[in-house]
């Protein structure tokens, strides 16, 4: 039980609450990224449903060999959740070591994504799921290719190819379909789910950054916390618990996950992902190595798009921000041409924001340089009120894209156009 939960002692917690049949049947984990939250939950889901009362990971009762591959009939996973990194990581994995573990470990990965795509999930929005279906018959097609019950191709191309195949078409459904927040259809479908009756021991519903609930749907699974049927337990995760809404938070046990050691990050990638990690590295920064771009271009065009501004602003008259100018004159980002500020210079550089965690990441990069812009000495009252505006703009632009599906160049052109006004 929770022996893929490394260096973290909510686990422990976890396992005395449940021995002691103490585990209550709505909880919280809340903790950093990259901290095992999902892992956890997945891991409980398993072990609620086991046969053997220690649910050792070895187990091979039919209930957790279901588990382990992530289709299991009691499990439902809704809420929103940066799947690409993972299944790039968990391929590579897969292709170094092909062994059992590391094809479980792909498996999971993808299906972490396609079980947000549950029929279940479907009813009242057919329209839109029904868009994502084939891609999904896809997926699963190609899944049943690395079944653990089956051998693992022998032809290393062959292996390499379906593989490749396989990230693609998870990527395509990730990038096109997968939205950031959690609609009031799907908690209103998932609190029908939990409604029915267990195939096993109890049902599990796993909500992934509950904090992104919209308003509605927070009310709705209120309603379901209030009045929580038998053979059922919530799992919510989360890594801004003070976003959580109170009387959600006053119906949940919390279980604190922390943020692992620099050591205890080096063993989840040597153990887990069969590589070799970098001395110092974090583990959002191994799993960073897979985007299709690099973390010196994103930083490469966040400064782009705020000298594109800043000298814009001098053009019309208007007094640049000294700071913000230290602050990109002294980073260590590489120069791009003349008219990189544009935004589709901007966009050639991002790969286009594919996947969409590289919207998220340029953005966090422009709020990186305001940060240190705010350490220098030069940084004034002006300059303090401009930045809280585009905090603000900035928020908003996570939102068009990653809640409201607004194209990045719309995104973008909007974004520039905005923080120029707020100048």
């Amino acid at each position: 039980m929770f022996e893929n939960v490394i260096s973290q002692p909510a686990a422990v917690l976890l396992m005395d609450d449940i021995r002691g049949s103490r585990l209550p049947p709505s909880i919280l984990f809340s903790g950093p990224s990259s901290s095992g939250k999902l892992t956890a939950a997945l891991e409980l889901a398993r072990s609620l449903s086991c046969k053997n009362a220690d649910a050792p990971w070895q187990c091979e009762c039919p209930s957790c060999l279901r588990h382990k591959e992530l289709v299991h009939p009691d499990l439902l996973i809704i809420g929103s959740r940066n799947c690409y990194l993972e299944i790039q990581a968990s391929a590579e994995a897969f292709l170094r070591s092909q062994t059992q573990a590391s094809r479980y470990l792909f498996i999971r990965a993808v299906r972490k994504l396609t079980l947000r795509f549950h029929p279940v999930l479907q009813e009242g929005d057919e329209s839109r799921f029904s868009k994502a279906a084939s891609l999904l018959a896809d997926i699963e097609e190609a899944l049943e290719e690395f079944s653990p019950r089956r051998p693992i191709e022998s032809d290393s191309e062959a292996l390499k190819k379906k593989v490749e195949s396989l990230k693609n078409l998870a990527g395509k459904l990730e990038d096109d379909f997968l939205t950031d927040s959690i609609p009031v259809s799907q908690v209103r479908n998932a609190s029908s789910w939990v409604r029915l009756s267990p195939a096993g021991k109890r049902k599990i519903l796993i909500v992934e950054n509950a904090d992104r609930m919209q308003e509605s749907a927070r009310n709705a699974f209120l309603k379901v916390l209030e009045e929580p049927p038998e053979n059922v337990a919530f799992i919510l995760t989360t890594n801004r618990r003070g976003a959580i809404l109170p009387t959600i938070l006053s119906r949940v046990r919390t279980y604190a996950f922390v943020e692992r050691s620099i050591a205890s990050q080096h063993e989840v990638i040597s153990r887990v992902f069969r590589d070799v990690p970098q001395e110092g590295s974090t583990l959002d920064a191994y799993f960073n190595r897979f985007l299709p771009v690099s973390p010196e271009q994103i930083s490469a065009a966040a400064s782009a798009f705020l000298n594109g501004i800043l000298l814009d602003a001098l053009d019309e008259g208007r007094r640049p921000l000294p700071a913000l100018k230290e602050s990109l004159r002294s980073d260590s980002a590489p120069r791009m041409d003349s008219d990189s500020g544009a935004p589709a210079s901007i966009l050639a550089i991002l790969n286009r924001c594919k996947p969409s965690i590289v919207w998220t990441l340029f953005l966090s990069r422009i709020a990186r340089y305001m940060r240190d812009a705010l350490r220098n000495d030069s940084a004034d009252a002006r300059e303090i009120s401009c930045f809280s505006r585009w905090t603000v703009l900035l928020r908003d632009a996570s939102d068009s894209v990653n809640v409201y599906n607004i194209g990045a160049q719309a995104a973008i052109e909007k974004l520039r156009e905005e923080m120029k006004a707020a100048l």
